[in-house]
């Protein structure tokens, strides 16, 4: 009888420890994110000016993965210092869609975004991210082609004024029990949060991109520091002639597309027949789309 108390007694020491182990490690990014934040607005923190900051060149055909840390550097806002991260955004497109995701588990960075052109000026500001049922803050802004051609660098800071809030997340077992008409206790069911932090994971993607149909010479400024990466005199080869048939053809599978109201196919045969060298393919689409 005392072995057996003696292995109860053992196996909840364990378990006590392991839960405090779990708390321990759920509320340790909170308090690393409170203690940055605290950095942020200390008044010997370092900050940096444009000039200094590294520019990371976003990809067109996938995701890039954006980590702002406790390393990232640090700029004065409007709103207040801020980690950030600066990008170097593509000027041989015609016009696109910048897509953003912040996800949330513990902690969650809440973004804003500043477009620059290339006198560093600001052209736009976006600061009103979507939280999504994925747990996710989500930025989805279409850029008009006079705004692309005036935007060179976006900087992607988070306002002092959400730094101190936290976000409800989802929590499917809690909203089964709601639907099936209980009324929760804190207690029993508690809202899980993401508490906001200074620093986080991002993925950013240019999306529905359409480039020029006459692509032409173009420079890229080099910033004075010179720390932008691959930059330099782009000269880009003469559009292709495409064959009257072959530009036909994509106009009719456009149309196609646009009737089945399959509109990202549309746009991915703009893309393909301005490649080719269609110089009607998006005037062609745009008429289609206003017909509707």
């Amino acid at each position: 009888m005392k072995k057996l108390v003696f292995i109860l007694l053992a196996g909840l020491q364990v378990a006590c420890s392991s839960s405090m182990d779990s708390v321990q490690t759920s509320t340790k990014p909170y308090s690393e994110g409170a203690a940055l934040t605290e950095h942020l607005r200390s008044p010997n923190v370092k900050i940096v000016s444009f000039e200094q900051v590294d520019f990371q060149k976003l990809s067109l055909d996938h995701k890039n993965r954006i980590d702002i840390t406790d390393e990232s550097p640090i700029m004065r806002f409007a709103e207040g210092n801020s980690y950030v991260a600066a990008l170097l955004l593509p000027d041989n497109v015609s016009h696109y869609t910048f897509h953003l995701e912040s996800p949330a588990n513990s902690t969650v960075f809440v973004p804003s975004v500043v477009f620059l052109d290339i006198h560093n000026q600001p052209v736009l500001k976006i600061n009103d991210a979507q939280f999504t049922e994925n747990d996710t803050f989500v930025f989805n802004e279409i850029l008009s082609k006079e705004q692309t051609a005036l935007i060179r660098y976006a900087l992607i800071y988070s306002k002092n004024s959400d730094l101190d809030g936290k976000t409800a997340m989802r929590d499917v077992a809690r909203e089964y029990e709601l639907q099936k008409g209980k009324t929760l206790s804190e207690a029993s069911y508690p809202i899980p949060y993401a508490r906001h932090s200074p620093t986080g994971k991002l993925d950013v993607s240019l999306e529905q991109v359409f480039y020029y149909a006459e692509k032409p010479i173009h420079k890229i400024p080099v910033q004075a520091t010179e720390k932008v990466k691959e930059v330099s005199e782009i000269v880009v080869d003469d559009t292709p002639v495409i064959l009257s048939d072959t530009e036909q053809f994509y106009l009719d599978q456009i149309s196609k597309a646009i009737k089945e109201k399959d509109y990202d196919r549309a746009i991915k045969l703009v893309q393909e027949a301005e490649r080719a060298g269609s110089t009607k393919a998006r005037s062609y689409y745009d008429r289609e789309m206003d017909g509707l």
